[in-house]
């Protein structure tokens, strides 16, 4: 009996570590803001407890796919750096000053968040778009995204 016990703790654990990839239509659905955006500011701070680093992202608004007409919008992720101190999740979306960017959104909350962490921020690149593994023409991305928020 112990032996059974063992190996079904020892073989749920790697599922804990895994992320289910979600679709676009998955993204699209669960988001209620989805932007084309340039990060212009990142601020990272400590929580309350001083025992996480999260960071306040900045973006201005290029377009907007799904939501309300914004020019500017404010999100937070898990991790950064606070002085010589780093902090960093395998999950959670990481951002660069200057990144153009598609991000989906839960602003249900303020700030916002990325919708399926690091799966909900898509880079862009010379009109190409890349994430999860794939790789789009910037406006046959957009028309998917419109596509799957119906």
């Amino acid at each position: 009996m112990a032996w059974c016990s063992f190996v079904l703790v020892l073989g749920m654990c790697p599922g804990h570590a895994a992320m289910r990839k979600l679709l676009i239509e998955d993204l699209a659905r669960k988001a209620d803001t989805i932007v084309l955006g340039t990060v212009t500011k990142q601020e990272s701070a400590w929580d309350d407890h001083h025992t996480a680093i999260y960071t306040i992202v900045t973006l201005e608004v290029e377009r907007v796919l799904v939501g309300r007409e914004v020019q500017v919008v404010t999100l937070q992720v898990a991790g950064g750096s606070v002085g010589r101190m780093g902090m960093r999740t395998s999950n959670d979306a990481v951002f660069w000053d200057g990144e153009r960017a598609i991000v989906f959104l839960d602003t249900s909350a303020v700030p916002g968040t990325v919708v399926g962490m690091q799966q909900g921020k898509f880079t862009v690149k010379d009109n190409t778009v890349t994430g999860i593994g794939e790789t789009w023409g910037l406006e046959d991305f957009i028309t998917a995204v419109r596509a799957a928020a119906r």
